[in-house]
């Protein structure tokens, strides 16, 4: 089996045993975020959410008057989950670098906190030109990491101990510039951040003890750079200082075919 194909059956198999905390989980059924990826698409009529989740993406897209829309996931267990929970929703379980589905087939794709879990970004984004329609949507979000190469190597040594799954989670620019390479247009972009609770954050993919014990030492140790941009706020513990939230960097992409 290729690092790829393992690679994405650790990623079906850590979501498919989380599936319902990712639907209750407040950081992802809500916020100005969605609403905004799902304002991008307010004129699409066919839908693909790619790596659905729990389908609040999905979801809210066909509670917004969006006829068809398709929730798409590599676990089995993400997609019964979205299909659940979202009446109207179509489910299918594939690859998002390998879309089944033929060219100029959506005018509208969806992606949410997803993209840092492909190993091949430039495939997905390929596949994602083709599947569009002329003038089809792109409506993109994802964890963002810093410009800077040894901060983003430091936030994603810790996403990765928290989650086998994570492959890396990259910069605006790098996105930016990946989607320069394809036939897309960039229409608007957008960086935020989004605030984490860290036993929460722990908790939605059940960190075993040593690992979360890793997590909050290099959290301790992190960068001053970092601290800075990631906003860490403390809470007082029986051993002093104790990092409580702080806001991952977010970017999103609305892009054109």
């Amino acid at each position: 089996m290729t690092d790829d194909a393992n690679t994405k059956r650790d990623v079906a198999t850590a979501f498919g045993g989380a599936a319902d905390g990712y639907l209750e989980g407040n950081v992802l059924k809500q916020g100005t975020d969605l609403e905004q990826l799902v304002d991008w698409c307010r004129d699409a009529t066919c839908a693909l959410d790619v790596a659905t989740g729990a389908g609040h993406v999905a979801g809210a897209l066909a509670e917004t008057g969006v006829s068809r829309v398709v929730a798409a996931d590599l676990s089995p267990e993400m997609v019964a989950t979205a299909t659940t929970a979202y009446g109207g929703l179509e489910g299918v379980v594939f690859d998002a670098e390998r879309l089944p589905f033929a060219t100029d087939r959506f005018d509208a794709v969806t992606c949410r906190f997803a993209a840092h879990h492909f190993p091949d970004p430039e495939a997905f984004l390929a596949e994602v030109e083709r599947v569009l329609a002329p003038g089809g949507v792109l409506a993109f979000e994802d964890l963002c990491v810093p410009d800077d190469p040894e901060l983003g190597v430091y936030v994603n040594r810790i996403e990765r101990l928290r989650d086998s799954s994570h492959v890396e989670s990259y910069s605006r620019r790098q996105w930016l510039d990946w989607l320069g390479e394809t036939g897309l247009t960039v229409e608007d972009v957008r960086e935020t951040s989004r605030q984490l609770e860290v036993d929460a954050w722990l908790d939605r993919m059940d960190v075993p003890d040593d690992d979360r014990q890793r997590i909050r030492a290099l959290l301790a140790d992190a960068p001053a750079e970092l601290e800075a941009a990631f906003e860490f706020q403390y809470e007082s513990g029986r051993e002093g200082p104790r990092l409580a939230s702080y806001r991952t960097g977010v970017v999103l992409v609305r892009a054109t075919a």
